[in-house]
């Protein structure tokens, strides 16, 4: 996959949420942890993140029109079926029989951490 704007859109950056007071106004503050630079705020979560996206779009652009290094997300995910485990397939110790397996349907997909 080509590392363009939309790459990055699709990756899965932690945020960081303030709280934050000037004077009387009360605001929100986000923040992309693996890159702090980029920041949103707004007087409503919507705003925040509304302007948090415009942010990290313009900081993206920028960064590869400059050939510049952009961090991946710290956690990577992968979609992999959930076990379901039927009551007989439960062993004693709690164990999961591993030859009476079943995986969950699409529906019912967790996410998992994927090795880096």
């Amino acid at each position: 996959m080509t590392r363009d704007l939309e790459y990055y859109r699709l990756q899965p950056y932690s945020r960081t949420f303030e709280i934050r007071t000037e004077g009387s106004e009360r605001y929100l503050l986000y923040r992309i942890k693996e890159i702090p630079t980029i920041a949103g705020d707004g007087v409503t979560k919507d705003e925040a993140l509304r302007n948090l996206r415009d942010a990290f779009d313009d900081y993206i652009a920028w960064a590869l029109d400059e050939s510049l290094e952009i961090p991946d997300a710290d956690r990577l995910i992968s979609l992999e079926p959930a076990p379901v485990a039927r009551a007989h397939e439960v062993g004693a110790d709690g164990s999961i029989d591993a030859d009476a397996h079943r995986t969950a349907g699409p529906a019912t997909r967790r996410l998992t951490a994927a090795a880096a």
